[in-house]
């Protein structure tokens, strides 16, 4: 039990019997039972406080766990707070890139109703009010460099150069092919 071995249990227990004597005796033995009892009830307290403490060491260690676990989660939603705010950036650069895109398309469907209009404007010679000058100055720069005469593209035949006759032949068969290609038509 404490290290006694059977005959030092035997000799303490011979030695008790002379010194206390066989009537004492029992009396002695119940009282020593009910403090061995005391003792071993207060070991198995201790023992379970004991236990109970090392318990609170497995609380603390499941509490510093979960704390680290916090702190991981805590890392996770920052870094997914970082990635929305770059998707946020990104989102907004794109939109910002189609809001100039649709500012360049106007600009240019802007563009193509002034040359429309410009075209709208040109009086019957083809020429836009204000473009005369420039044109003639360039054609005349033109005509005294190479020595030949230049005319505006589109402009109608003048009056004192006649067009190209077509052969007599081909005048006639024209005229009489006309007005039945025409009756088809319509």
């Amino acid at each position: 039990m404490f290290g006694f071995s059977f005959w030092e249990v035997f000799l303490v227990l011979v030695v008790a019997l002379l010194v206390i004597g066989p009537e004492r005796l029992p009396g002695v033995a119940r009282k020593a039972g009910e403090w061995t009892y005391k003792v071993r009830k207060f070991v198995a307290n201790a023992k379970a406080e004991m236990d109970s403490e090392f318990n609170m060491q497995d609380m603390k260690q499941l509490l510093n766990s979960q704390e680290s676990e916090i702190s991981k989660l805590r890392a996770m939603v920052e870094e997914t707070r970082h990635d929305l705010s770059d998707t946020e950036n990104s989102v907004k650069g794109a939109l910002s890139d189609a809001e100039q895109t649709m500012r360049d398309s106007a600009a240019g469907e802007k563009a193509r109703q002034d040359s429309a209009r410009r075209l709208a404007a040109l009086d019957e010679s083809g020429r836009a009010p204000g473009e005369e000058d420039d044109f003639d100055d360039e054609l005349s720069r033109l005509e005294s460099e190479t020595g030949e005469s230049f005319r505006r593209p589109f402009e109608p035949a003048e009056p004192d150069t006649p067009a190209e006759p077509a052969t007599t032949q081909e005048s006639t068969a024209k005229d009489q092919d006309e007005p039945t290609e025409r009756g088809r038509d319509n």
